[in-house]
């Protein structure tokens, strides 16, 4: 390889540039872990509220998904954009997001210190709302060489604040380390060195190739997973809806077939609108030894992931960083035919 191309950009591959920030997934829960120290104060706490304020899409989905993922809650867990004014010295405050220069935010922030709130920020590596942040804010550091955001991050952020509010730093400590070897363990898997073949993530967005997608899993774990990476998806450019599972299987069985691809010498001038692109659905947290949810819906796909000796959320965790490498991937070059 010619060294010139590193300065001009033509030695770098645009999927391992892509899933630079995927790979870091378990270290972003490192990263957490080695924060929890500083939250020791929390344990023994029995506080009104958690608030967690959300600055960006992924936080915002993140934080619903711990919610729905842990429901029912023994305090409420209150997702906002802006600071509920109640909040004082019974509440704590979680500021959750990588947007960088917020002044509303910033503002929040010092409004909830100075009320007395215990305040945790989980943003960004630099910019104002770090700079801003009050002395007795309790910081979890980002990772500095990371940009996009990390659903790992924000989702065990939280959690971790709800944990140590009942249980001891040891004991999360070496969860978090547990969360992190298992996502590491995932991460090779999804390498961009690995083919379809044995990629799942790559298999996962072939599926996804010229289609209109929804995504869907079962009642509680399964559905918080379909819209958080319907999210996840649609901010990376492939456009995609969620829908509770029994109401889309309903719905499915009087939909018409889905309309086949449009043939490669159509003509939209000529022979008018193409054929509509076909409706597929990925099936999220699918049980390995359960009845087949997928089979209930026309061109579905389930998604699930063998994860012994780890807790349901961590599986969780697991296949929201798999749908986050599948967008990173490019397609494969279609077939050339000979005629």
């Amino acid at each position: 390889m010619n060294p010139d191309s590193y300065y001009d950009g033509s030695g770098y591959d645009r999927e391992t540039v892509a899933f630079y920030d995927v790979a870091h997934e378990g270290a972003q829960v490192r990263a957490v872990a080695g924060a929890v120290d500083a939250l020791s104060g929390l344990y023994g706490m029995n506080p009104r509220s958690v608030v967690v304020l959300a600055t960006d899409q992924v936080a915002h989905a993140s934080a619903r998904f711990v919610n729905a993922v842990r429901s029912p809650l023994r305090l409420p867990l209150v997702i906002t954009d802006t600071l509920p004014g109640y909040v004082g010295p019974l509440d704590v405050v979680i500021v959750v997001g990588d947007r960088a220069d917020a002044p509303d935010v910033s503002q929040a922030l010092i409004t909830a210190d100075r009320r007395g709130a215990v305040t945790v920020l989980v943003g960004p590596a630099r910019g104002p709302i770090l700079d801003d942040a009050p002395a007795a804010t309790i910081t979890i550091p980002a990772l500095p060489t990371v940009l996009g955001a990390s659903p790992a991050r924000a989702i065990t952020s939280i959690g971790t604040v709800l944990d140590l509010l009942e249980e001891d730093t040891e004991f999360v400590t070496s969860r978090l380390e547990e969360i992190a070897q298992v996502l590491d363990e995932e991460l090779e898997q999804l390498s961009p060195e690995r083919d379809s073949m044995v990629n799942p993530g790559r298999q996962l967005r072939e599926f996804a190739d010229g289609a209109r997608l929804t995504h869907t899993g079962r009642p509680g774990l399964g559905f918080a997973v379909a819209e958080l990476v319907a999210d996840l998806w649609t901010l990376k450019g492939i456009p995609s809806g969620a829908a509770d599972l029994d109401e889309l299987a309903a719905g499915a069985m009087s939909a018409p077939a889905a309309p086949p691809r449009d043939d490669i010498f159509h003509d939209p001038f000529l022979d008018g609108p193409g054929a509509l692109l076909p409706l597929k659905t990925v099936v999220w947290a699918q049980e390995p030894e359960g009845p087949d949810a997928a089979d209930t819906i026309p061109h579905a796909l389930a998604v699930t992931c063998d994860t012994p000796g780890v807790g349901p959320a961590t599986g969780a965790l697991k296949l929201i960083t798999r749908g986050l490498a599948a967008a990173t991937y490019d397609l494969p070059d279609p077939p050339v035919e000979d005629y």
